[in-house]
């Protein structure tokens, strides 16, 4: 049991650290640029993030559709899942993208220094056109993980990661005779690999025998509204539950924002650090969640039971290993978005980051298990439970820890308050999966 979960858990969380590892490579660029590029161009990948990681949360609801209809051995089901997702691919794009398009307006309204605002613009025109690949590569990797085979998620994923730090490079500084893009550049290379990663995952894909009868543009006559609704039923929980956590870090990054810009480039270089390791566990409770889900179809009991022990277990070492990195080297992660050239000029960023990476490292067990928590409660095809917990830990607890954590204590203030709603999370999904598990058996 173990090594099947690992070997479904490992093409998800490194297809997880590969889109967030264009975040974080981005912060590199941007930081070599300087203070305001840094902050503004963090802004921006936050803003983009949200979206991003908030249209993950619907697209999930398709691996485990998928996944159900997978252990109940209904081939018309699977297609009419996938299809459905296809629909709410479309609709993410155009809604989320218009959100984007706004959102520099939107930030000067909510307090953030203009200059710092006008290079998040620049970023954000560029980065929104990657939406629709890059929820299309989530929609074929939940096709993958539902099947049961994402074999083909890994080698896709490793060449976004590779190559996307090379060609951002070279759009942001102009060589081989193109024109220096600064900031748009680094979104641009972005956008192309997200391109690139949904037509190679596609393509893959449908080399497959196996995959081949769930064309995303064939048998239309399948599609079902009920399964958009059922979809959209457990989707939108997931979403919304993504956009609480997801949002109590950009809300934080708004109340740090008023504490001025070096105090936001700190705040966005150990977010991108917290990010990468969010990811693993992440993943681990998107293969969670499909097992559970398979197993609960298929009314196994112990095979569920197993799943959760081994996947609580794994997230438990995954942030372990994160938590003691961010502690014992935390200097060392932050020169990485530093050039040697302006360490003078980042003196307090480096102070700070630092501080605030220790903070981050306290949570990391907690934050680990209430993911994973919820990717198992998932999986049991629970929608609104799950979500209201997440909002009563991060915004009843979390928020207004951190926003009077902050008069005292600054930005670090605001990170501590960040891993009570973690903490209060972690403890209260805990209570709901026992509850649930005995109802379910």
């Amino acid at each position: 049991m173990l090594r099947k979960l690992v070997k479904l858990s490992v093409p998800m969380v490194v297809g997880q650290l590969a889109f967030a590892s264009m975040g974080f490579i981005d912060t590199i660029l941007m930081g070599s640029l300087g203070v305001n590029e840094l902050a503004g161009g963090g802004l921006g990948s936050m803003v983009f993030q949200f979206f991003h990681v908030v249209g993950i949360g619907v697209l999930i609801a398709t691996s485990n559709l998928i996944a159900f209809a997978k252990g109940s051995g209904d081939d018309t089901e699977i297609h009419a899942s996938l299809l459905s997702g296809v629909i709410m691919t479309v609709l993410l794009s155009i809604v989320f993208g218009a959100v984007i398009w706004y959102a520099p307006s939107i930030l000067v309204m909510m307090g953030q220094d203009p200059l710092v605002v006008e290079v998040s613009a620049q970023y954000l025109s560029v980065i929104v056109w990657a939406l629709l690949p890059a929820f299309l590569f989530i929609l074929f990797r939940s096709l993958a993980l539902g099947i049961g085979d994402p074999s083909a998620v890994l080698p896709i994923s490793i060449l976004a990661a590779v190559s996307n730090y090379p060609i951002s490079y070279v759009l942001m500084h102009g060589m081989f005779g193109l024109p220096a893009l600064g900031v748009q550049g680094v979104a641009l290379g972005t956008l192309i690999v997200a391109c690139i990663m949904s037509l190679g995952i596609a393509f893959m894909l449908y080399q497959k025998e196996h995959f081949k009868p769930f064309k995303l543009w064939k048998n239309w006559q399948q599609f079902s509204f009920h399964n958009t609704r059922e979809t959209v039923r457990l989707g939108v929980p997931i979403a919304v539950a993504h956009a609480m956590e997801i949002g109590l870090f950009s809300a934080a990054a708004l109340l740090i924002g008023t504490l001025g810009a070096q105090a936001l480039a700190a705040h966005q270089v150990v977010l991108q650090c917290v990010t990468m390791s969010f990811m693993l566990p992440l993943g681990l409770s998107q293969a969670v969640s499909v097992k559970v889900g398979k197993h609960y179809g298929a009314k196994r009991k112990d095979e569920v039971r197993q799943t959760i022990f081994y996947g609580m277990m794994l997230a438990s070492a995954t942030s372990t290993v994160a938590g003691l990195i961010f502690w014992l080297f935390p200097e060392a992660l932050v020169n990485i978005f530093v050039s040697e050239a302006d360490k003078s000029d980042f003196a307090s960023v480096l102070a700070l980051a630092s501080s605030l990476l220790f903070v981050g490292a306290l949570f990391q067990l907690v934050d680990g298990w209430q993911v994973v928590l919820m990717g198992v409660l998932r999986g049991f095809k629970l929608g609104a439970s799950p979500t209201i917990v997440a909002v009563v830990s991060y915004w009843g607890v979390g928020f207004p820890c951190a926003y009077f954590l902050m008069e005292g204590f600054g930005a670090v203030g605001v990170w501590a308050g960040l891993g009570i709603g973690l903490a209060c999370s972690a403890v209260l999904l805990s209570g709901l999966l026992v509850r649930t598990f005995k109802r379910a058996f």
